[in-house]
């Protein structure tokens, strides 16, 4: 594998631009531009991300999510909605071809995902990868039974026991590989749940209380408020250490920025968020 790798942080952004940043990286990253990149990135204001093939209209409840304040934002990656709140969220951008990089989707992505483990035992939290094992656990992921993304762990998802503790997706596209996860820092479960549609109140509150035993936010698993800034550097040597990397600072030029807001217009937009 490459050795030196770049890095980016950048806190506090709108949803829209966050998912820019990402999808722009891809270009910049395929064309040679920047060497493969770790980002770390927060959400100002918090926001919803649905998946690339989630179906938004169905799933989200629009006018509860607007007096909420708070804005969706379709991802390139697939998988459920997620909202964006107290966190860190982490991506990867890197070549396809990279050396080492496993050819199938499910081991790239362990391996990816190894630097965020990694970054948990720094902080002195003992997460472990989670595989389904049981006949129901694998048709709870292959029929998820809401629209929330951590209310069930995936192959290679990391968890504390039973409970997810991270979520995480990959896509490839034009040769290169994104990978992205949200890491909560702290969660509302009551506005979480809000953001979505249900038949009736009472499926509501199963789901809240279902969710409670199947993820964990890091202040609870650390039974302290952690700070970005100390999950980041966690984090960041998680992946020098799973990877054997170094890492350089990355700066986006001018140009590089006017292609980001070019495409912050299109997660911005109606026809991008909803009509899909």
């Amino acid at each position: 594998m490459i050795k030196e790798w770049q890095v980016l942080t950048t806190e506090g952004m709108e949803p829209a631009l966050n998912m820019a940043i990402d999808e722009a990286l891809i270009g910049f990253v395929g064309r040679g531009e920047v060497a493969p990149t770790l980002r770390f990135y927060s959400w100002a204001p918090r926001g919803l991300s649905v998946g690339h093939f989630q179906r938004a209209t169905k799933d989200i409840d629009r006018q509860r999510i607007e007096e909420l304040g708070i804005p969706i934002v379709r991802r390139m990656t697939g998988g459920r909605a997620v909202l964006h709140a107290d966190e860190l969220t982490y991506s990867i951008v890197i070549p396809e071809t990279l050396e080492g990089l496993p050819k199938t989707v499910i081991e790239s992505y362990r391996m990816l995902t190894e630097g965020v483990r990694k970054g948990y035992h720094h902080l002195g939290i003992p997460v472990e990868f989670s595989v389904p094992m049981t006949a129901q656990e694998k048709e709870e992921l292959r029929k998820p039974k809401s629209a929330v993304c951590f209310d069930a762990a995936s192959y290679y998802e990391l968890a504390v026991g039973k409970r997810k503790v991270a979520g995480s997706a990959q896509v490839r596209h034009q040769g290169v590989v994104l990978q992205h996860g949200s890491v909560p820092l702290s969660v509302d479960e009551g506005e979480l749940f809000d953001c979505f549609i249900y038949e009736d109140e009472s499926i509501r509150e199963r789901m809240k209380a279902r969710f409670a035993g199947k993820a964990v936010a890091l202040n609870e698993l650390a039974g302290r408020t952690v700070s970005f800034e100390e999950v980041r550097g966690a984090f960041l040597k998680g992946f020098e250490d799973a990877l054997q990397l170094t890492f350089t600072p990355l700066e986006f030029t001018e140009h590089q920025w006017q292609e980001i807001e070019r495409l912050a217009a299109k997660y911005r937009s109606e026809e991008w968020n909803w009509k899909r």
